[in-house]
């Protein structure tokens, strides 16, 4: 199958390097990086997966948009008529703003990768969520569907709405963050008194909490959070809550003491 990819990033490597490894023909486009033509890896490819950077915009308090907007534009005036799937983490109801605006049939297929190890986490993901907008047809979703499952013969598959997928990625990783939130305090409260590694061995053998997200300090050597995902979703989260007078004191902290332990590191 003939694969488009725009966007090459680290998401964008490790979906085009797997794929090209099972077999297909992979076109890629990256604007920033000077890799291929929009023109030729669209017209080429039976489905496309937007790779694109959403980063947070401090003064905006949202996602920065702009390449998702410009590559949508696009192929709405090209007419395209394959599938198209956005990897990219947005805010809920986002797919659904862009299909309509654009009149394109979207899929929301979100990814769960380390930048450090993203071409072995694509390879041994076990889970994958597609989430279709109102103007994908079952024989898109269905094409989509039997192409990830040649691929991951062994992982679950599940379907739903692009705004539940949305919500699905951003709460995952906003929980992550604040579980690493959470256990950068306790690692405070175990200074000049116990070991946090001890009691962090003990938590993990009573069976109910699990490993990841538990190390303080991070990889990077550093208290709370940081890398390309955590902060920027947390953030967004965050201000569309507030924007829509949701309950968000927990996540609202969570930010503000993320932001406090990174600026006196």
């Amino acid at each position: 199958m003939h694969i488009g990819v725009i966007g090459f990033g680290f998401v964008g490597g490790a979906l085009s390097d797997c794929f090209k490894e099972k077999g297909h023909r992979i076109l890629i486009y990256d604007k920033y990086k000077n890799i291929g033509t929009l023109e030729n890896t669209v017209k080429n490819s039976e489905i496309i997966f937007l790779c694109l950077p959403t980063l947070y915009n401090e003064k905006t308090k949202d996602y920065d948009l702009e390449s998702l907007h410009s590559t949508c534009k696009y192929l709405n005036s090209i007419k395209y008529t394959g599938i198209i799937v956005i990897k990219s983490t947005i805010l809920p109801n986002t797919s659904e703003k862009l299909s309509s605006l654009y009149n394109l049939p979207l899929i929301h297929n979100p990814e769960f990768l380390t930048a450090s190890t993203a071409r072995e986490d694509f390879e041994n993901q076990h889970h994958i969520i597609l989430g279709k907008s109102t103007m994908v047809n079952q024989v898109d979703i269905k094409k989509l569907y039997d192409f990830y499952r040649a691929m991951f013969p062994e992982s679950d598959i599940s379907i739903c709405s692009s705004t539940e997928s949305e919500i699905m990625k951003l709460t995952c990783n906003c929980f992550y963050a604040t579980k690493i939130q959470f256990f950068n305090e306790i690692y405070e409260l175990t200074n000049n008194h116990a070991s946090y590694n001890k009691v962090i061995e003990l938590c993990i053998m009573n069976g109910w909490i699990n490993p990841m997200h538990t190390k303080v300090p991070g990889s990077d050597g550093k208290l709370s959070f940081g890398g390309l995902c955590f902060p920027k979703d947390t953030r967004a989260l965050n201000s569309y809550m507030e924007r829509k007078n949701i309950n968000h004191a927990v996540l609202n902290a969570v930010v503000e003491e993320q932001i406090k332990m990174r600026n006196n590191d």
